[in-house]
């Protein structure tokens, strides 16, 4: 014969067992949880490099293409000037404003 505490001591541990499963359980997601939020921001990451990269690139086509209308428009030809030395010495010698 079982001594009449012996059943509640068993239901005891078998709710401490239960218990501590259960925060097994919870800890076990929760580090799912913390590599499913890392992987996500590591991929934000490169998602936002990219698309500042991709930003940066039409900035500057588009600053190429208003310069080269800006050249097309005052019949500028190369985009280095072609100052005749008499003028350079003159541009050279006037004050700044």
């Amino acid at each position: 014969m079982k001594p009449p505490g012996g059943l509640a001591e068993a239901k005891g541990r078998e709710e401490s067992t239960a218990g501590r499963l259960h925060e097994a359980e919870e800890g076990r997601l929760q580090l799912r949880l913390d590599v499913q939020k890392e992987e996500h921001e590591r991929e934000f990451a490169v998602e936002r490099e990219e698309l500042a990269a991709d930003y940066q690139k039409q900035v500057d086509d588009t600053f190429i293409f208003g310069y080269r209308c800006c050249m097309k428009k005052n019949g500028i030809k190369r985009d280095t000037p072609s100052i005749p030395p008499s003028e350079e010495k003159k541009l050279h010698e006037k004050p700044a404003p």
